[in-house]
C-alpha cells in the first residue's frame, strides 16, 4: 500500500497510488511523485513484483507507469509509442513491451 524510503536520516512514506511513474537507476529506482522524486534502493524488477499489475505497467526495460496517470498514447515508428501522462511527462513505450497495450484495449 505504501513504500518506506530512507533519505537524509529520515523515513518518508509514499503511497503507491501517488506514484506517477518509476524509472530504473542502476540498483535503485527513482519514484516520480508529482514534482518530487524519491530514490529507493531496490531493483526495478523486484519492485515490479510488489506492484499491482492492473495499476502499474512496465513500458520499457527501465520504466514502469501508473495506469491512472496515462493521458495519451501516440504511435511512433516501428511499433513504439510515446506515452503522455496527465502532468505532461513524455515517456517511450518500447516495441518489445507493446503487448502491454492489450491491457488498454489497443495493439
Amino acid at each position: 500500500d505504501r513504500l518506506a524510503i530512507k533519505s537524509a536520516g529520515r523515513v518518508v512514506f509514499v503511497k503507491l497510488d501517488d506514484i506517477d511513474w518509476i524509472e530504473a537507476a542502476d540498483n535503485y529506482v527513482d519514484l516520480h511523485v508529482g514534482k518530487q522524486s524519491h530514490l529507493l534502493r531496490e531493483k526495478l524488477s523486484v519492485l515490479e513484483t510488489r506492484l499491482a499489475p492492473e495499476k502499474f505497467v512496465r513500458i520499457s526495460r527501465s520504466t514502469i507507469v501508473n495506469v491512472e496517470r496515462l493521458k495519451e498514447l501516440q504511435p511512433l515508428f516501428r511499433g513504439a509509442y510515446t506515452v503522455i501522462l496527465h502532468d505532461g511527462t513524455r515517456l517511450t513505450l518500447s516495441r518489445s513491451y507493446r503487448d502491454k497495450l492489450e491491457q488498454f484495449g489497443l495493439g
